[in-house]
């Protein structure tokens, strides 16, 4: 069972564009599927239903659910169903007034468009600020916005506008005042109406949310011929401007109407949106100015380029038609007198319509320990080799997250794998399988390296050191290999912890490892080799609180030295410091 929007997993690259734009930190999760590919689901739980993540991708991985094929079988079933029109359908159809037509020859009662919904919902908000006093309200007919303060920002619940949207508006106009019985069908741009119709505090008068999208799929489906059908108009009043509320700004455009000189802040956009609710409360918790509106919408380009759209036409076409629109509209309802602007259609709401019918509430459903915020990253960067500052600090974006803090998290938390950081990827040719230090070819190409940096004198001194563990076979055979690899995992952590992050070291092979110790001389190199064989020893990996030790040998390079030559010296070291500690052992028998 998958929530509103989900991952069709067959498609899914796990290219992580999903991440990058998802506004909120817990709602994709990074897993293994079956074929043992690395696939990117949605967390419901999370999710806000914001879209950014279907418009973002480009393999057709995401995809959302609505009402439209439950809204066709009640429809078939003899149900009777009026359909409200979002605003935002007069752009996305070309051919709307037909399509209506078709909609009624399917058994639709009334057909009625929202923008008179939005009318009351402009006419409410200056109520209730006037009323209420209010300094600074949020607009609120984006319901991923709302669910966006509900879940992770109910310290704004107050800030938001007291007002329902203009769909519910709508419905409870229908209800209340013209006494309109059978079930309500929303044709809607936004895939997020359905939280709202379905939201304990809308009344839950509104039953099927129909995204546009769904509806065209269902069109060319049922192979309809939309020129074969009658034009049809709405139904009920003409409405003022309220059309305008489609696209960004547009709340702002019907306030100012009557209202020129509030201070309205008009933004949209996922990347820009939740930002700025953040920073909104960190302006009101400092008592700095804050907007008297804040017009605010989810998508880019707004309700016209909706979710639950295609998301493809012009912005100059929308404009352009809107303009017209509300040219027209303006001539027909605003007078201007010299006592100020008269709006017929306010006038109409102030003398039938009572704007407390209209008020909404929210209700805090703050999910804990969603955002992430946990600093102890230590473990998981050394799972994820990155073992200096510099490499904690990549912030390549390829993961999706813009930090490599974040994605540590991330795999903290058990929603992401190492493997979806690009560096680690690349270094796994360089790096052991075992622990995250080098392999042997990693190892060989940073001696390499070190050699040519000391022929060239970029280094003064440089150091070597080669060691394993003693009497490894015993190690494995007394305790099983599986403890055999925590003692290599703990060599490994000791060497790391010991030495800098200018300094290389890696695993040989089996249980031999290098050091390579740049600018670092004999008196150095013999302490940062005490330093590990101490950790080494009281690593406490073994059962019964049984120890092991390690012997190291060390060669400082010289300058007839090449890198065969000085891994052969620091081999032989490593031999006799192993002939050492064995004769020394035997003479202490």
């Amino acid at each position: 069972m998958h929530g509103r929007v989900f991952t069709i997993e067959k498609k899914c690259t796990a290219c992580n564009k999903c991440i990058e734009v998802c506004p909120v930190d817990m709602a994709n999760r990074v897993y293994s599927s079956l074929d043992r590919k690395r696939r990117i689901a949605v967390n419901s739980k999370y999710c806000i239903s914001c879209g950014a993540c279907i418009k973002a991708c480009d393999h057709g991985a995401r995809d959302y659910t609505d009402d439209t094929g439950r809204f066709f079988m009640d429809l078939a079933m003899g149900d009777s169903i009026h359909l409200l029109v979002a605003p935002a359908a007069k752009v996305n159809f070309s051919d709307l007034p037909r399509l209506l037509g078709w909609l009624k020859s399917m058994g639709v009662a009334n057909i009625y468009d929202v923008s008179f919904g939005a009318d009351i919902s402009t006419w409410a908000y200056l109520k209730a600020r006037q009323e209420l006093s209010l300094s600074s309200v949020i607009a609120q007919p984006c319901p991923s916005v709302v669910n966006f303060c509900e879940r992770y920002m109910p310290e704004l619940l107050p800030s938001l506008a007291p007002i329902q949207s203009p769909l519910i508006c709508m419905a409870i106009y229908l209800r209340l005042e013209k006494q309109l019985e059978g079930k309500i069908a929303f044709l809607s741009p936004c895939i997020a109406k359905t939280d709202e119709i379905g939201d304990q505090n809308t009344g839950k008068l509104v039953s099927y949310n129909i995204t546009f999208d769904k509806l065209k799929r269902k069109l060319a489906e049922m192979h309809v011929q939309l020129d074969q059908y009658p034009e049809t108009g709405f139904d009920g009043m003409q409405p003022g401007i309220g059309y305008v509320y489609s696209r960004p700004g547009g709340l702002g455009e019907t306030i100012r109407v009557t209202n020129k000189d509030l201070w309205i802040r008009q933004i949209d956009s996922v990347r820009r949106v939740y930002p700025y609710l953040k920073e909104y409360y960190q302006r009101q918790t400092k008592q700095l100015p804050v907007p008297d509106i804040v017009d605010i919408l989810n998508c880019t380009g707004g309700c016209n380029c909706g979710t639950g759209t295609e998301q493809k036409i012009p912005m100059d076409d929308i404009d352009y038609k809107t303009n017209i629109y509300k040219k027209e509209q303006l001539a027909n309802q605003v007078t201007e007198k010299d006592h100020g602007t008269i709006y017929k259609i306010e006038q109409y709401f102030d003398s039938c319509l009572d704007w407390h019918d209209y008020r909404r509430e929210y209700s805090s459903k703050k999910i804990e320990n969603s955002r992430f915020t946990d600093e102890d990253l230590d473990d998981v960067f050394y799972k994820l080799r990155k073992n200096t500052v510099e490499s904690r600090n990549r912030n390549c974006h390829a993961c999706g997250y813009g930090s490599c803090k974040r994605l540590a998290q991330a795999v903290k938390l058990g929603i992401n794998m190492a493997d979806s950081c690009i560096e680690y990827e690349r270094s796994g040719l360089l790096h052991d399988t075992l622990t995250p230090l080098l392999n042997h070819a990693g190892l060989e190409s940073a001696l390499e390296q070190a050699m040519w940096m000391y022929h060239t004198n970029q280094l003064t001194n440089l150091a070597i050191l080669m060691l394993d563990v003693d009497d490894f076979k015993l190690v494995n055979d007394s305790f099983g290999h599986d403890v055999g690899d925590e003692a290599l995992k703990a060599v490994a952590g000791s060497i790391s912890k010991n030495i800098s992050s200018n300094d290389s070291a890696g695993r040989w092979g089996g249980d031999e490892f290098m050091v390579i110790l740049p600018n670092t001389a004999l008196e150095g190199a013999q302490k940062i080799a005490k330093a590990i064989k101490h950790s080494v020893k009281t690593s406490n990996v073994l059962p019964r609180g049984e120890h092991f030790t390690t012997s190291i040998g060390i060669a400082i390079a010289q300058h007839v030295d090449n890198a065969l030559t000085i891994f052969q010296r620091v081999d032989s070291a490593l031999y006799e410091a192993k002939k050492h500690k064995k004769s020394k052992s035997r003479s202490n028998k």
